[in-house]
């Protein structure tokens, strides 16, 4: 089988061009990683319980977490969720945790994560920047990984 020296290059282009995928355009993993992980909440407990420093909850815990796993910091920004997905939107913040359901009314101007525990029909998700493709992914990633542990809490 003969090839033509011209697919042979724009192949071997097209290989080359597809490295470090998926991509942040806003480099928000590589940010992120060994630094400092800004994320927003806003009080909906159990999921996310305010403290006089910063919130507990099963989503604290979870970001904690995955900060851990980033060897990144953690800045808390505590706000009402129309105030803290305007900052996710432009950038303000990386993430939001406020006990949401992938049936957000936001789901359409940032990006949902998979659903990291159903509650009866609902859905579980954390918020972050739409098109944050690699820190998307290794969100989601981290939230796979502990899905098998993870379970609704008691609601009080």
């Amino acid at each position: 089988m003969k090839y033509h020296p011209r697919l042979l290059i724009l192949f071997l282009g097209i290989g080359g061009a597809c490295d470090n995928y998926p991509k942040d355009p806003e480099t928000t993993l590589e940010k992120i990683t060994n630094s400092t992980l800004v994320v927003g909440y806003s009080a909906n407990p159990p999921w996310v319980v305010p403290t006089d420093s910063i919130p507990t909850g099963l989503e604290p815990d979870l970001v904690r977490d995955f900060a851990k796993s980033r060897n990144a910091k953690i800045e808390w920004k505590n706000d009402t969720e129309q105030n803290l997905f305007e900052d996710l939107e432009q950038h303000k913040v990386h993430l939001v945790i406020a006990g949401l359901t992938d049936d957000s009314p936001w789901k359409d101007k940032v990006a949902l994560t998979r659903s990291y525990v159903k509650e009866g029909k609902k859905k579980h998700v954390l918020a972050t920047i739409q098109g944050e493709n690699a820190f998307i992914v290794a969100l989601e990633e981290f939230l796979h990984a502990q899905e098998k542990q993870m379970k609704a809490p008691a609601q009080p």
